[in-house]
C-alpha cells in the first residue's frame, strides 16, 4: 500500500507540472512538431497494485514531466494482456495511444491458437526501457517448506497436489513455473488469474501458497512480513533482497526467467514522434527519482533504441517457442 499511495502522489505532482508545462511553445526545431499538444494514454496490460502498473506509473509520472503533457495510465487487464493490445493496434497512429507490455507480448502467440492482432506488423516498437532481472518465488507465510530445496521435496511428496498463482496464461510468472516443473522434476498445478493484483493477493491470503511474482508486486510484502520469499529467478541476487538465494544458487542450475518491459505504439506511427517518444522515455527512465524507485524493487533502466527492439522482439519470439514447445503448453 505504501509503494501505490507513492505512486498516486507522484502522479498527482507530474499532473501539476504537466498543466504549467502545458502553455510551453514547442521546441524550435523539433521534428515532431507540437507533440504532443494534449494529454496521452498509456495502455498497461494488468491490475491495479500489479507489477506491470507499478512500472507503468513511475514511467507515467517521469514521461509526463519529460514531455510537459499528462500520461493517464488506463488499466486494461485480461487474456495476458491480449485485450490491451488490440486496443493499441486498432488506435490512430497519432502518438497518443501508446501501451507498455513485458515479454508476454511475445509469449502469446505460442499460447493462443489465434490472436486479433500481428504481433509484429499491428504495432510500432519504441524502446525496451526497462529489465526486471528476475521474479521472486513466494509463499505465504504460514507454508512449511522454508527453501527452494524444500518445496522441490514437498512437491516430489505430492505430486499434483500444490499449486501457484500467475498472473495470467502465457505470462512469464506462468512460464517459470513450467519452468521450475521442468527443470526439478516435479508436477505442481497452474491457477492462473486476470493479472497479478489478484493473483498475489490471493496468496497473501493463503488460498494459492505459491508464486513466481514480479518484483514491484511482491518485494514491498516480503518486506512487511506478509510474504516469504524462497528464491530469485534471475541468475544474481537481488539487491532489494540480498538474503534470498537464486534458483540457480539452490540447485536448479541454469534456472533463469527475467522480464523485460517495452513501449509501443499502433503500427505507421510517424518517424519523428517515435524518435520524440525514444528520446523522451531514455531521458525519464534514468533521472534519477524514477532510477530510485525502480531500484526499490530490482528494476534497472534500459536504453535500446528501435531498432535494436525491432531486432530483440523477433529473437524473443524464437526463445519463448522453444520454452511452450518444452513445456508442452497446450494453445488457448
Amino acid at each position: 500500500m505504501y509503494f501505490l499511495k507513492s505512486i498516486v502522489v507522484a502522479a498527482a505532482l507530474a499532473v501539476l507540472a504537466a498543466n504549467s508545462a502545458a502553455l510551453a511553445q514547442p521546441v524550435k526545431n523539433d521534428p515532431a512538431g507540437s507533440y504532443p499538444n494534449r494529454p496521452i494514454r498509456l495502455i498497461v496490460p494488468s491490475t491495479p497494485g500489479s507489477g506491470p502498473d507499478g512500472v507503468g506509473r513511475i514511467l507515467a509520472s517521469r514521461l509526463g514531466t519529460t514531455l510537459g503533457q499528462q500520461i493517464v495510465v488506463d488499466n486494461r487487464a485480461g487474456a495476458n494482456g491480449i485485450l490491451a493490445s488490440e486496443i493499441v493496434a486498432r488506435a490512430a497512429p497519432d502518438g497518443y495511444t501508446l501501451m507498455i507490455t513485458s515479454g508476454s507480448h511475445t509469449i502469446n502467440p505460442h499460447i493462443y491458437r489465434k490472436l486479433p492482432y500481428d504481433t509484429l506488423a499491428d504495432f510500432t516498437v519504441i524502446t525496451r526501457f526497462v529489465s526486471t532481472g528476475g521474479l521472486v518465488v513466494v509463499v505465504t507465510p504460514g507454508f512449511s517448506a522454508r527453501t527452494v530445496r524444500e518445496l522441490i521435496e514437498l512437491a516430489r511428496a505430492s505430486p499434483g497436489k500444490l499449486a501457484y498463482a500467475s498472473a495470467g496464461v502465457g505470462n512469464l510468472t506462468h512460464l517459470a513455473g513450467e519452468m521450475f516443473n521442468l527443470i526439478a522434476g516435479v508436477n505442481i498445478v497452474h491457477v492462473p488469474y486476470k493479472g497479478g493484483g489478484p493473483a498475489i493477493i490471493d496468496v497473501i491470503g493463503g488460498q494459492v501458497p505459491l508464486m513466481f511474482a514480479s518484483g514491484p508486486a511482491s518485494i514491498p510484502h516480503v518486506k512487511t512480513g506478509r510474504l516469504r520469499a524462497l528464491g530469485y529467478t534471475g541468475l544474481k541476487r537481488s539487491d532489494q533482497l540480498p538474503d534470498v538465494p537464486t534458483m540457480d544458487e539452490s540447485g536448479l542450475k541454469g534456472f533463469e526467467a527475467a522480464s523485460w518491459y517495452g513501449l509501443y505504439g499502433p503500427a505507421h506511427l510517424a518517424k519523428p514522434i517515435v524518435n520524440r517518444l525514444y528520446q523522451a522515455t531514455r531521458d525519464a527512465v534514468h533521472h534519477p527519482e524514477a532510477r530510485n524507485a525502480y531500484a526499490q524493487f530490482s528494476i534497472e533502466p534500459v536504453d535500446m533504441s528501435p531498432e535494436t527492439f525491432a531486432r530483440f522482439l523477433k529473437e524473443d519470439l524464437v526463445k519463448y517457442e522453444k520454452i511452450v514447445r518444452a513445456a508442452r503448453i497446450e494453445r488457448q
